[in-house]
């Protein structure tokens, strides 16, 4: 499980509408809507973490043989996400904004639209696919794989809300804009090598033979 978890964070580390959104919110309005916006998108990553394992155990248990090439699949996936942040060589750029006043929105629509946000992202399903096919080969209970979705989601939760809080820094801003392109090509090398790990896996199981 520790496994699943790291290749979650590393694919957190790596910027996407999430990220942007969260940090720009925290910058430019409050650490609250910040923080709210962050259980939103972590509710998310729920639900496209679960209709990846569920669709993974129907798929499993109605094709046993298809275990193997699912983990290739998900492992060349990965690879290939490694691949591209190896081969970043550019840094993020922020778009400038000033700070705002905080917003009064409520709780419930900071949260909806972190949830939203999230959702409207449709490859998170392919990656969370990809992570999943590696649980379900280690976990074979129930409360074993809800717990495994429940640390998911909190990691995101805590993650973003992280993120929320260093982002109200213009400092941290501003170094994570000249160091970005690093961070990618040190993600992407373990995107790599555990996508390598998951095809290795897959063939040794024969592709389902």
């Amino acid at each position: 499980m520790l496994n699943l978890l790291l290749v979650n964070l590393f694919g957190l580390l790596t910027p996407g509408p999430d990220f942007f959104y969260i940090s720009r919110l925290a910058a430019s309005h409050s650490k609250r809507n910040a923080i709210c916006a962050s259980f939103g998108i972590s509710l998310g990553c729920l639900v496209w973490a679960t209709s990846a394992i569920l669709g993974l155990a129907v798929l499993l248990t109605t094709y046993p043989s298809l275990q193997g090439i699912i983990m290739v699949l998900g492992g060349s996936y990965l690879a290939y996400l490694g691949i591209l942040m190896v081969k970043t060589n550019t840094n993020v750029e922020f778009e400038s904004a000033e700070p705002e006043k905080s917003s009064k929105t409520s709780i419930g629509k900071e949260v909806l639209k972190g949830l939203l946000i999230n959702l409207s992202n449709a490859k998170a399903i392919i990656f969370f696919s990809s992570v999943m096919s590696f649980v379900l080969v280690n976990l074979t209970e129930t409360w074993q794989i809800i717990t495994a979705l429940f640390l998911l989601t909190l990691e995101v939760f805590l993650y973003f809300s992280f993120i929320a809080l260093i982002f109200s820094h213009k400092s941290v801003k501003r170094f994570y804009s000249q160091y970005s392109r690093y961070i990618d090509n040190f993600a992407g090398i373990f995107f790599l090598c555990f996508g390598g790990y998951l095809i290795y896996s897959g063939f040794s199981l024969g592709l389902g033979n």
